[in-house]
């Protein structure tokens, strides 16, 4: 079917005021977007917030743990000092006394006698650097050899022979921080070194009480394996945290992208429901401007149409140029009067008179007008046999109209020579008419916008013939579909509701 160049006549303005600007539908899923953009700066916002929250949070964890683990480690030391100090009152200090008159580490006897002692209460408890101060800071025992009866001068050593509990220091061999990336902890890292003043037991006073001090007991135990087993807690806290937190986000992207799919699909159909609007509104503009037009255009053209024809008439016999005058004007007056009812018939669509409509009836009807314009042009038709009743519910004289539209448009594409094939099916209830021709089929660029109207490449035309026909079939409840046949040329479907059988 031909289509020319585009000719857009004037647009008609509509009159109502304060109306919307229109956004194209393309644009609605970018506007979309942009709608939500908060909510994705928010999303990431909150990401970061999640994910500083999951570091204080195994932060504090680890450290609630750490302090914990070496809370536990002092019971534990405290405990063993006690124990240590009761077993060496009982075991060492006073059988000394007893055997020797005095305690005297410096004999080799007694030095034995403690170190025995010492190592039966540790062994398997990992304790070492045991140290036994005297009151003037002189290592009188250590599991060290070489140390006793050298000098140290520690601050928790003095300061653990005036107090009255024992004094702990955690000794450190990198910080906390950098233990946390390395894996494992080497041994000997960490290091709890417990300070305790060892007594003489009172039982006879008051348990409140503390003996005399006898000296000051030293020994430190490695935590490394507790601070790991710690730093493993707090590595699995931050993990699992940030895995909830991943998953969480993740979440919350798939919510925003389906929010912003679902908006631009909402504001898209919000925006062609404006068009929509605002093209109905152009309508009813033109159409009351039309038939103001056409009031004053028919009747004079009517005169000139019936003048120009009762010339023609009478002076059949005159000369060629009067005879060509008089038939430019007839021609050019009908041709005017046909626009003129383009015009009416889509501004003022008629109202359909339903009743049952013979399809194969219908097409031969428009065949047999148009078979001079077949014949001239050379173009065959092929046509189903009206061995089935097609009969659709519908007005005989619209649909007569929309099918004359489409045969005409399919001969005037063809030109010269050609194959128009018609075809009919039904799917369901509904009855489905095919014009395919083998002309040039519908432009790529033109097939979008082949019914909108005023839409035209020809000299002639008004653009109105397939919206027209578009607009009789949309108020029989049936539908107008165009396309180019792979095989060449233009395929034009009609499907309209098959009429209800009687009996």
């Amino acid at each position: 079917m031909g289509l020319p160049e585009s000719d857009h006549p004037p647009e008609i303005s509509s009159p109502a005021e304060g109306r919307p600007t229109l956004v194209p539908p393309s644009a609605a899923s970018q506007q979309g977007r942009r709608s939500l953009g908060f909510a994705r700066s928010l999303g990431w916002v909150t990401l970061l917030l999640l994910i500083i929250l999951a570091a204080v949070l195994s932060s504090y964890l680890g450290s609630s743990a750490r302090k914990t683990l070496i809370d536990g480690q002092q019971r534990f030391a405290t405990l063993l000092a006690d124990y240590l100090n009761n077993q060496l009152y009982l075991r060492f200090t006073l059988p000394a006394v007893r055997n020797f008159g005095r305690i005297a580490l410096s004999r080799p006897e007694q030095y034995y006698a403690l170190d025995q002692i010492i190592q039966s209460i540790t062994n398997g408890l990992q304790v070492d650097g045991l140290r036994i101060y005297a009151h003037d800071g002189t290592i009188t025992y250590s599991t060290i050899p070489g140390e006793p009866g050298t000098q140290r001068s520690l601050p928790s050593v003095a300061a653990a022979a005036k107090a009255e509990d024992p004094i702990f220091d955690l000794e450190a061999g990198m910080p906390y921080w950098q233990a946390f990336f390395q894996f494992p902890v080497k041994a000997n890292t960490f290091r709890l070194r417990t300070t305790y003043p060892l007594r003489i037991e009172n039982r006879l006073g008051s348990s409140e009480e503390k003996g005399p001090l006898l000296g000051v007991l030293e020994f430190s135990q490695d935590i490394s394996a507790d601070i790991q087993n710690a730093i493993r807690f707090q590595q699995l806290v931050l993990v699992v945290t940030l895995f909830g937190c991943g998953i969480l986000f993740t979440l919350l992207l798939l919510f925003i992208r389906r929010a912003e799919r679902a908006l631009a699909d909402r504001m898209e159909q919000e925006q062609l429901l404006i068009l929509e609007l605002h093209q109905n509104e152009k309508l009813a503009g033109m159409g009351r401007v039309v038939a103001g037009i056409a009031h004053e255009i028919r009747n004079p053209l009517g005169i000139i149409s019936s003048s120009a024809e009762l010339l023609l008439k009478r002076y059949a016999g005159a000369d060629s140029v009067t005879t060509r005058i008089l038939q430019a004007i007839y021609e050019e007056a009908r041709r005017l009067s046909r626009t003129v009812n383009d015009f009416l018939d889509y501004a003022r669509p008629k109202q359909p008179r339903m009743g049952a409509v013979d399809i194969h009836t219908l097409i031969s009807q428009a065949l047999a007008f148009l078979a001079p314009d077949l014949t001239g042009r050379n173009i065959g038709v092929i046509r189903p046999q009206a061995h089935i009743a097609c009969l659709v519910a519908g007005d005989k004289d619209l649909l007569y109209r929309a099918f004359y539209n489409i045969l005409i448009n399919s001969i005037q594409a063809m030109e010269h020579a050609g194959i128009l094939t018609i075809s009919l099916s039904f799917k369901n209830n509904m009855l489905e008419v095919s014009f395919r021709d083998t002309g040039p089929g519908f432009p790529a660029e033109h097939l979008q916008k082949v019914l909108d109207p005023f839409f035209t490449t020809k000299d002639d035309g008004t653009g109105l013939g397939l919206p027209i026909v578009n607009g009789i079939l949309a108020v029989h409840g049936g539908t107008l579909t165009l396309s180019n046949d792979p095989a060449g040329g233009a395929c034009v479907k009609v499907t309209l509701p098959r009429a209800e059988q009687s009996g």
